[in-house]
């Protein structure tokens, strides 16, 4: 009997240690924790870029208070120029810069002066500011592409010359005389442009565009109106 008794005790315990372990829950598996980095933090921040290009391009005016012929009034005009640009990153964004903009460029009628006279031999100079967005989904490797727009200041010296004539023409050189004694002139104004770049590497060609309105400085020409359209081929630097 005593037996008997020992066996129904080792039933009952086998029983629940059963029951128990049917019911546990099972063991969970050590959990992981994935901490994802912000991707500001995995990405490399932009740098400051210095821009460099020269421009080769063309000069559209109209000035007031001229003689209407020989170009002094209006026409265009062949261009060279220097163009540098200074941009640092706007913070929390990789696609857009901001900075100065300065620009050198002389102009001397449609052959640069060479092989005839012109209306006007110009210098310009314009100091601005620049604000530079990059095209993220046409980047592939190195090749990034960028627009520019610049808004700022315009100074120009004009050297009135003999007219837009081949340098034997002596049609109205009187009047052409007078002209260039009486037209040279200071002026300042505003200056709008606009530029679309492509970036190998470090090397940059692109176009733009530019709006000029300046008015002169103690003379009779009141106002000069310049439209020029230019290629753009330089460096592209990060510093």
């Amino acid at each position: 009997m005593r037996c008997s008794w020992a066996r129904g005790v080792f039933l009952s315990v086998l029983s629940v240690s059963s029951v128990s372990s049917a019911q546990r829950p099972p063991d969970r598996p050590e959990q992981l924790t994935l901490a994802v980095e912000p991707l500001i933090l995995r990405t490399p921040r932009e740098q400051p870029h210095l821009t460099i290009a020269g421009t080769f391009g063309a000069l559209e005016h109209g000035t007031t208070g001229t003689l209407a012929a020989y170009g002094y009034d209006r026409g265009a005009a062949m261009s060279l120029g220097l163009n540098a640009r200074l941009v640092f990153p706007l913070e929390g964004c990789r696609c857009m810069t901001h900075g100065v903009d300065a620009n050198v460029l002389w102009s001397n009628g449609t052959t640069l002066g060479a092989g005839g006279h012109s209306a006007w031999e110009r210098g310009i100079i314009d100091l601005g500011y620049a604000f530079r967005v990059e095209l993220p989904c046409m980047r592939r490797g190195t090749r990034r592409w960028w627009v520019t727009g610049t808004v700022g200041v315009s100074g120009m010296l004009a050297d009135a010359g003999l007219g837009d004539v081949a340098a034997a023409d002596t049609a109205g050189l009187n009047d052409r005389t007078a002209a260039s004694q009486r037209y040279d002139h200071l002026a300042l104004g505003w200056h709008f442009g606009a530029s679309m770049e492509v970036v190998f590497d470090k090397t940059l060609v692109g176009f733009g565009v530019d709006l000029r309105d300046l008015r002169g400085l103690d003379t009779d020409q009141a106002r000069t109106f310049l439209l020029g359209a230019n290629l753009r081929v330089g460096l592209d630097l990060g510093l």
